[in-house]
């Protein structure tokens, strides 16, 4: 049993940081915050649309992997500063890096929208 409780401790501490980079990204990264807006749009515009749930699943999933590669692309960034702060060509290319993976996985839903509603 008292395994079970260590578990769940962990688990409880886990999601609890997990909650506070959450908020931090919502307060402190704009672009986070502007892809939040996203969020709520899409949700929105699922609900309006009547999309089936499969598809409004689809297009959460993949927005979603937007944002989450926001955080891994803010948390990164933050760490490139803590290297240094002074230009570096090196840092420069990773941080450019991270971006162009968002960009990609942004231009793939809009992508996924244009294909759903020309085709669908």
């Amino acid at each position: 049993m008292a395994a079970y409780s260590n578990i769940f401790s962990r688990l409880f501490h886990a999601s609890r940081y997990s909650i506070q980079g959450l908020l931090y990204a919502l307060k402190n990264e704009q672009a986070f915050q502007y892809e939040f807006c996203v969020l709520m749009i899409i949700c929105v515009a699922l609900l309006i649309m009547n999309i089936s749930v499969l598809w409004s699943l689809i297009f959460l999933g993949c927005w979603l992997c937007v944002m989450i590669l926001e955080l891994i692309n803010s948390a990164v960034e933050k760490c490139f500063d803590l290297i240094d702060k002074n230009f570096r060509p090196e840092i420069k290319a990773g941080k450019d890096m991270l971006s162009a993976a968002v960009f990609l996985a942004v231009c793939f839903n809009i992508f996924l929208w244009v294909i759903y509603i020309v085709i669908i």
